[in-house]
């Protein structure tokens, strides 16, 4: 279902951002994403940019959207595809409606109240610089930053130092809410990898932009706080979706990350299981930690790859 339709005219402006918000079992009222940018948007008014907001909504069965502002669009995904397919989906609109950039967010992030006007001077910057295919702001979980970051070696993740601003050194990522892309770069790209539909997604996305030889510019003097559900599987998650992570970080890093990444995951949830002890965390996520380190190290790496394959990673779990 679709209501509301996103103003296309772009006479006046020179700047214009469409940003995509996928929900999922949340009303449009409580996702702090689309109310907080809202709450930016009107700060950040002018003739010269053009916002559009598209909400792409994956709650089972689809929700009554109310009453919405012009340039709000409403889609009801009831078949919940994950965040690949409306981000692509997000990236035709842009293109069809000639928006220059594409804000990708999730429901769980609180923008500042100036992060558009903040955002916007960065964009107007880069727009002109081709090789600039992302801006990222800086990204904190309850005051633990979070993101952007870089794979050392390519392999190792490091968080970068709070108030880094620059173009980011090879193998920078960073999360997929907040996210600023060019919607050039990203259609030369392919835009998402929908092997990737859910989790990974952003890391496979930066994966790509990197080898294409283009370049991220970090925004740090812009925080945005952002709930990431890892880092409280217990209240965040459940054990289902937490083996669907898994089995689908597995899947990445047998592909694209070699033989030291994938020891450093190795290691990374050997140290979980024993976090998960001293922090008596619920027995069932250590239960699925433990069953997916005996998998990793019992069968071989072609034979989990030839697995997913034949899984068709059908089944996307928020």
């Amino acid at each position: 279902m679709d209501t509301h339709t996103p103003s296309t005219s772009h006479d006046a402006a020179d700047l214009s951002i469409l940003a995509i918000i996928v929900l999922y079992k949340k009303t449009l009222a409580e996702s702090s994403s689309l109310q907080t940018l809202l709450r930016a948007a009107e700060m950040s008014a002018s003739p010269f940019f053009r916002l559009g907001i598209l909400v792409f909504d994956n709650t089972p069965g689809g929700q009554y959207p109310g009453e919405l502002p012009d340039h709000v669009l409403y889609r009801a995904a009831p078949d919940n595809p994950g965040l690949a397919v409306p981000y692509n989906e997000a990236l035709a609109f842009a293109e069809q409606n000639s928006f220059s950039w594409l804000l990708t967010l999730d429901q769980d992030t609180s923008l500042p109240a100036d992060f558009l006007l903040r955002l916007e001077p960065y964009a107007r910057q880069y727009q002109p610089a081709d090789q600039v295919a992302a801006i990222v702001p800086q990204i904190a979980d309850h005051g633990r930053v979070i993101s952007p970051f870089r794979f050392i070696g390519g392999f190792l993740p490091g968080v970068l130092p709070p108030g880094t601003n620059g173009i980011g050194k090879r193998f920078t990522s960073a999360l997929n809410s907040s996210s600023l892309l060019r919607v050039s770069a990203l259609r030369e790209l392919g835009g998402y990898d929908l092997r990737f539909p859910l989790h990974n997604s952003d890391t496979r996305l930066y994966q790509r932009i990197d080898e294409a030889g283009k370049q991220v510019f970090i925004a740090g003097d812009i925080r945005v706080d952002h709930e990431l559900a890892i880092l409280q599987r217990e209240d965040r998650m459940t054990p289902d979706r937490y083996r669907k992570l898994l089995l689908d970080e597995c899947d990445f890093w047998d592909l694209h990350m070699g033989v030291l990444g994938r020891t450093e995951r190795l290691v990374r949830l050997a140290g979980r299981v024993c976090k998960g002890y001293l922090k008596h965390e619920d027995p069932a996520f250590r239960r699925i930690t433990c069953q997916e380190i005996v998998r990793r190290l019992c069968v071989r790496r072609r034979d989990r790859i030839r697995a997913s394959a034949q899984a068709g990673k059908d089944t996307v779990v928020q």
